[in-house]
């Protein structure tokens, strides 16, 4: 633990769940987007995002979590997965700070690239990044269909088991995916996770527990595509979720999914990201 000040520093294996989770909330308070996380939804991402508790950490302000440093790694790539300093640790160069060292630790692992994503409204972050030597590799986007859309008939969609949607994930999916949606992150999954099919040729992974239903994959075999398969598993799924809202949120590259999302009744939304990468040797 490495303290200074009342502002103390935590590995994430020497924290609960719910100090954590606690952190992270107040680490984004006031964020361009409202943040309120739950130990269970903190859990799943670490899970599913590859998050080393041994080089992440949550951050004191005397005993109240104030903060969060998320450190991902998959091979020699690793990910900032969400820094939040809240606004009683902030403004005195902690996030800079903090971001040197998760640099310098990186490297000394040995890790060839650190990677990371950045709301393109929150100029702030994106400046500091910037100046620590990150460059934008690619715009990411979301999507998002109303449910106030005419429902199509479900057809041929049909419900098929976690591990078979994930399977088919991954062997279907373009190469190059963001952190978030490779397939590598639903490979221990369970409800509410579900997998939908249409004639084994396309596939959706979505979580339909909440309000609106969110969708977490679509692919189509590569020697299926340009026949209708994918807007056919689209418009099975709207129909089986008439009237509810379905989306997808800003972590897709834009350009891959923009045509085909807006021929099934999808539009962009007006959140955007960028994915900015250092390379580290």
């Amino acid at each position: 633990m490495e303290q200074t000040s009342n502002t103390s520093r935590r590995l994430l294996s020497d924290c609960s769940l719910e100090e954590a989770a606690a952190g992270f909330t107040e680490g984004f308070a006031g964020y361009v987007v409202p943040v309120n996380v739950r130990p269970e939804a903190l859990r799943l991402r670490i899970q599913r995002e590859d998050i080393d508790p041994d080089a992440s950490e949550v951050f004191f302000d005397g005993e109240k979590a104030a903060g969060i440093l998320l450190v991902a790694r998959r091979g020699d790539i690793s990910r900032i997965s969400a820094l939040g300093v809240g606004p009683s640790i902030r403004g005195r160069g902690f996030g800079r700070q903090v971001m040197l060292e998760a640099i310098d630790a990186a490297r000394k692992r040995g890790e060839r690239k650190l990677v990371l994503e950045v709301i393109n409204s929150n100029e702030r972050a994106a400046a500091l990044y910037r100046t620590l030597g990150f460059e934008v590799t690619r715009k990411l986007v979301g999507f998002g269909r109303s449910g106030k859309l005419a429902a199509p008939e479900a057809g041929r969609t049909v419900e098929c088991d976690i591990e078979t949607a994930v399977d088919m994930l991954q062997r279907f999916a373009d190469a190059n995916p963001t952190w978030q949606t490779d397939p590598r992150c639903f490979r221990e999954e369970r409800p509410p996770l579900k997998g939908f099919t249409f004639g084994g040729k396309a596939v959706a992974l979505l979580d339909d527990s909440g309000k609106d239903v969110r969708l977490y994959g679509l692919a189509v075999d590569p020697a299926h595509r340009r026949q209708g398969m994918g807007r056919t598993l689209a418009d099975g799924l709207a129909g089986l979720y008439s009237g509810r809202k379905l989306y997808i949120i800003e972590n897709l590259p834009e350009g891959l999914f923009d045509r085909f999302m807006r021929r099934t009744g999808w539009r962009k939304s007006r959140l955007t990201q960028s994915e900015m990468a250092l390379n580290l040797v």
